[in-house]
């Protein structure tokens, strides 16, 4: 089969679970996310749309619902049923952002790994149901993944520089849609950005030094600005009232840990982080639904040791694409980690790093263990 082919018969298996979980929601009405804030989005984006062909704007773009109902106001214009235009956009986004997951893993390693990493993607009941709702995770991983694969997969439609105008559109997108992910890809690029100068053999120690220090000048200024103009108040105290607000309801976890210095935030960074991509564990679990996440997040942690593994692997292939990844594994989990105290919660977040994760886990554990493809 040529490169065309597989990559639509890829994205098929990706897509039908999701075109299923769209029918099961409007048929049965059963989605474990159909509640909460997803009748406010397309109330929201409703209400843009005709504010749009009314001639008025009046929209906070501090407010969640008005950012996000922006987006999805062009579908809302349309003649016809648009939430499910809505559902149908984000099955197909989510399934393109996994796409991107199996062309990563089969450029850096094989088509084994790409099948192994995106299985828990196109499988697990949390991706398949939050991708068939108009929630925002879809959006948020397909820009992360798109921007990966723009930046560093070889490209014969998207030629440099225009690659990276396009990713930094790409990367827009989680930023505009949670604030919060900003100065973390913002981090993650400096970071990388520096690695690359660092690594290139063409200027002399001196000039890698200068460049390196400029980039981490302008980065660190950019961040300053970033958090300034996303953030009402201290970064630590904004982060201590966000995981107050979210220890609630009876998916919770540390209850009664709200870190409130910075001393304390870095105590409990990798705590929190553990709790954020593993939870809930066994002695969280009450009821069945307790149980489907907890199988989720064991999968999860098998793949973690792994990981470690396939980022040593891709070292080896690129430094640059391995730093990104890790910085973004840790950076993210750190971040959600301090605002996060519910596994419910925590289930929807993680999806922004964890692709990386399977990524890394999938290339490790195919170095190991072969199979016939």
């Amino acid at each position: 089969m040529n490169k065309r082919t597989i990559v639509f018969l890829v994205f098929s298996f990706y897509f039908y679970p999701r075109l299923t979980a769209i029918l099961t929601t409007s048929v049965f009405n059963f989605n474990p996310f159909i509640g909460g804030q997803i009748g406010g989005h397309e109330q929201r984006a409703a209400e843009i749309a005709t504010m749009f062909l009314g001639l008025e704007f009046n929209l906070s773009f501090t407010n969640t619902f008005d950012r996000w109902g922006l987006l999805l106001s062009p579908l809302w214009l349309l003649p016809g049923p648009s939430a499910l235009y809505a559902q149908l956009a984000m099955a197909i986004i989510g399934s393109v952002a996994i796409l991107n997951v199996y062309l990563i893993c089969e450029h850096y390693h094989s088509r084994q790994a790409g099948i192994i990493a995106t299985l828990p993607l196109a499988l697990f009941p949390s991706y398949v149901f939050m991708h068939s709702v108009v929630q925002r995770e879809a959006m948020v991983l397909f820009g992360l993944t798109t921007a990966f694969v723009l930046i560093f997969l070889p490209n014969r439609y998207v030629s440099t520089p225009y690659n990276y105008v396009f990713a930094a559109g790409a990367l827009f997108i989680p930023s505009y849609l949670r604030f919060s992910n900003a100065p973390v890809i913002l981090a993650v690029v400096v970071g990388t950005m520096a690695i690359v100068v660092l690594q290139t053999d063409r200027v002399s120690f001196r000039r890698k030094l200068q460049a390196v220090t400029g980039i981490s000048i302008i980065g660190a200024t950019a961040l300053l600005v970033v958090v300034n103009t996303f953030l009402t108040t201290q970064p630590v105290q904004y982060l201590a009232d966000i995981r107050e607000r979210r220890i609630r309801g009876r998916a919770t976890y540390l209850e009664g840990v709200v870190p409130n210095s910075l001393p304390e935030l870095v105590g409990f960074s990798w705590i929190g982080a553990l709790y954020f991509l593993y939870a809930p564990f066994p002695w969280h679990v009450t009821q069945l639904s307790d149980l489907v996440i907890m199988l989720e997040s064991m999968v999860g942690l098998f793949f973690t040791p792994f990981a470690v593994l396939g980022a040593l692997l891709l070292k080896e292939r690129s430094v640059p694409a391995a730093v990104a990844l890790v910085l973004g594994i840790v950076l993210f989990s750190v971040l959600y980690g301090f605002g996060t105290g519910n596994y419910g919660t925590g289930l929807r977040h993680r999806q922004v790093i964890f692709w990386a994760i399977f990524i890394l886990g999938a290339i490790g554990f195919s170095s190991k263990v072969r199979f016939t493809l």
